[in-house]
């Protein structure tokens, strides 16, 4: 792209391979249910197989296991079933909230540019922050 901004890529031609045709908007499935099973179980594989999270578990858990209480494992067990049970009531709950501001954002164009500046003052405060911190 060169010096050239964003705005003036040719449509389509932003990432490389794909296409962009119209048809499809965001947040519409042409199946209802096969895009969800699908996004669950890329996060479910995506979970299990992220280091950081297995280090996290492996460095995390051991020190409130108390071997002598017996019973290592089940203690293991019951520690991890509550971080997943926790994990999975707060994601639920950031899921519906984040669907509820989308379809509020999708109605109130007005709230949406509100948002947008909003987040645009931020970021230009962080850049003159950035700018003029010492060094």
């Amino acid at each position: 792209m060169g010096g050239r901004g964003l705005s003036t890529v040719p449509r389509g031609q932003g990432v490389p391979g794909r296409r962009r045709t119209g048809r499809h908007r965001v947040g519409t499935e042409s199946a209802p249910g096969n895009g969800r099973r699908r996004a669950f179980r890329r996060g479910a594989v995506t979970n299990l197989l992220n280091p950081k999270v297995i280090l996290f578990n492996v460095s995390f858990l051991p020190q409130f296991v108390n071997p002598a209480l017996g019973h290592v494992r089940e203690q293991f067990l019951v520690l991890g079933f509550t971080i997943t049970a926790m994990g999975v009531v707060v994601d639920g709950w950031v899921g519906l909230l984040s669907g509820r501001l989308a379809a509020l954002l999708r109605r109130s164009r007005r709230l949406a540019r509100g948002l947008d500046y909003f987040s645009g003052t931020v970021f230009a405060g962080l850049a003159v922050r950035l700018a003029v911190a010492a060094k």
